[in-house]
């Protein structure tokens, strides 16, 4: 009667080691990415809202570096008043070279400043229209586009570029021009890209979102 007891104490414990062995496996496995994008759903449109992705390895030392360019500014800007009072021709030139090209270089770096704090990609369909703008962008103006002349629409199967990479971060450059995107159509002679940053997977989530709304038809595909 003892060794049926032992036997079934340890017949009994298998059932929880099998539990402890399948809990460890679910604290070690991946679970399923959430998507980037925002969808507003409406009666007659979708709004597709992508933020930036913020690293902020990025923004600390573009924070820092705008702080020593904008000492570096006011100093070219005196120096280059003090030499044209004092009637210094080959001064004036050099400083309003090297200001012209330092001035350039804050604008560009303030500009990927913004879009990693604030910038997000807003893409709205409907009512006959597709429309791009991206927020926090500067000089960035938005782009409407007539769903009727959309053809071709698909994700970029060649997989999208890791712009910062070098800096951790996937999405922190891409989308600040229209050179880069998941999505894209033929718009005429014309590739239009849209939706930086996302995956193909979600990409084709939002396609397929588009179709079951009936914003786009077998004529834009």
């Amino acid at each position: 009667m003892l060794r049926l007891e032992k036997k079934e104490t340890k017949h009994r414990r298998v059932p929880y080691r099998r539990l402890a062995c399948e809990k460890e496996l679910l604290s070690i496995m991946e679970k399923p990415y959430n998507g980037q994008a925002i969808l507003n759903d409406t009666f007659n449109e979708l709004e597709i809202i992508i933020p930036t992705k913020k690293n902020w390895l990025i923004i600390v030392f573009l924070g820092a570096w705008l702080g020593g360019w904008t000492m570096g500014e006011f100093l070219a800007i005196r120096m280059l008043i003090g030499s044209i009072a004092e009637s210094m021709g080959f001064v004036n030139l050099f400083l309003l070279f090297w200001l012209c090209g330092w001035t350039v270089g804050g604008f560009f770096a303030l500009k990927t400043l913004l879009w990693n704090l604030i910038g997000k990609e807003i893409i709205t369909v409907g009512e006959g229209r597709l429309t791009i703008v991206k927020m926090g962008s500067l000089l960035s103006k938005p782009k409407t586009y007539d769903l009727h002349a959309v053809k071709n629409l698909r994700v970029n199967e060649e997989g999208q570029q890791d712009y910062g990479a070098f800096f951790g971060g996937r999405n922190s450059f891409a989308g600040m021009t229209s050179s880069t995107g998941t999505i894209r159509f033929d718009y005429g002679f014309k590739t239009i890209k849209f939706a930086s940053g996302i995956d193909e997977a979600e990409a084709n989530f939002i396609i397929g979102k588009l179709k079951s709304k009936r914003l786009i038809s077998e004529t834009n595909l």
